[in-house]
């Protein structure tokens, strides 16, 4: 299928997401990822950007039933459909509990974007449970960190790793232990 094509479908998926597009790509082909995990998928727009350029797969893992911040909703079969009509071979969309899928994790991320339940004991949570995966060197993103600042805000601050904070699109803070490519980020997308 047409990039532009799955560029233009991906663009009109509702989500405050929308403005780590640019981001999110420039990551995957900066990084070569062989494995992305995006918890917390909702509508797809994340995840479907992470696969875009086709490096890597790319695990789609959210419980597919809403929680109290995004609202319960079901949209398991939509984004299915969507990976499907534009031919996202490199996505795969897991139905489970972020908790549950850890205990049978076998494979290093070099990926991992945490945007599930956005409060403080979830985020922490998800971070504690699935940063251990994480290669050296590998990025971890967290969505939501400036329209949850008590929450997702609050834990980004305490980690003590290298770190920026894009402010576009609700906040999308960036923790790496490599700090040259924490500065290289800063550096190319004109953070202070």
């Amino acid at each position: 299928m047409d990039k532009n094509a799955k560029i233009y479908a991906i663009k009109n998926i509702l989500s405050a997401w929308t403005g780590h597009f640019d981001f999110a790509r420039w990551s995957v082909n900066r990084l070569q990822p062989t494995t992305v995990v995006d918890l917390g998928v909702d509508y797809g727009f994340s995840t479907f950007t992470f696969a875009l350029d086709e490096i890597g797969t790319v695990y789609g893992v959210d419980w597919f039933e809403g929680d109290a911040n995004a609202g319960f909703r079901n949209v398991y079969d939509k984004v299915v459909n969507f990976k499907n009509t534009y031919q996202f071979d490199n996505v795969e969309i897991i139905k489970a509990d972020f908790n549950e899928l850890a205990k049978t994790w076998d494979k290093p991320i070099d990926i991992l974007h945490i945007d599930g339940y956005h409060v403080y004991d979830a985020v922490s949570n998800d971070y504690k449970t699935w940063s251990p995966f994480v290669r050296e060197g590998g990025l971890i993103m967290f969505h939501d960190t400036l329209s949850f600042p008590d929450d997702v805000g609050r834990f980004f601050n305490e980690i003590d790793l290298p770190k920026l904070n894009f402010p576009q699109s609700y906040g999308l803070g960036v923790v790496s232990t490599a700090a040259a490519l924490i500065e290289e980020i800063r550096v190319t997308f004109g953070l202070s």
